[in-house]
């Protein structure tokens, strides 16, 4: 490609134009970025002196409610051990006892007419032994509030991750100037 004297004058000046232009913004960048650090010292100092407060009241406000569903939540789990010691273990150590004098006993042609009566008799006296439950729902409303929380942090870690933010983004490294070939 055969350029005129002229136009690879005016190809150079643009040449120092741009070159001056880069050197001008990478001056305005260190700026910016000065005054964000001042900025971010100045947004720390103000957490210190206004948002710490305000939490640390709140949290002292909050504490003794928290410590008073925790030791509820303690005094649940203790009565969840109590009944599955109570309950759930003689249940099982007596259907396994069952089991095996159900299979020591199906050798016997009587027993096996008479079984299907014998079950449907223990299960009516179970029924009217068995009284209903009306139960603490503490551990229920943590479980779904864990939940609850749980599902709003991913959400809002998957809008932080995917939001479209490309225009914040300054390249690393300086573009390097493009070389025309002089004749």
């Amino acid at each position: 490609m055969s350029l005129s004297r002229k136009r690879r004058k005016a190809l150079k000046r643009l040449k120092g134009t741009a070159e001056d232009l880069w050197v001008d913004q990478q001056a305005v960048l260190d700026r910016a970025n000065a005054i964000l650090r001042e900025a971010g010292k100045q947004a720390s100092f103000l957490a210190d002196e206004e948002v710490k407060p305000r939490v640390k009241a709140a949290a002292d406000q909050v504490a003794p409610v928290i410590a008073k569903k925790v030791a509820e939540v303690k005094v649940a789990g203790e009565t969840v051990k109590h009944r599955f010691s109570s309950d759930v273990v003689p249940a099982l150590a007596g259907t396994v006892g069952s089991a095996a004098a159900v299979l020591q006993s199906s050798k016997n042609p009587e027993f096996v007419k008479n079984a299907g009566k014998k079950a449907a008799q223990a299960a009516k006296t179970l029924d009217k032994q068995a009284p209903k439950s009306a139960g603490s729902k503490v551990g229920l409303f943590f479980v779904i509030s864990l939940g609850v929380v749980t599902a709003a942090g991913l959400g809002y870690a998957l809008w932080q991750t995917f939001r479209a933010d490309d225009e914040l983004w300054i390249a690393d490294e300086d573009p390097e100037p493009e070389t025309s070939p002089e004749s």
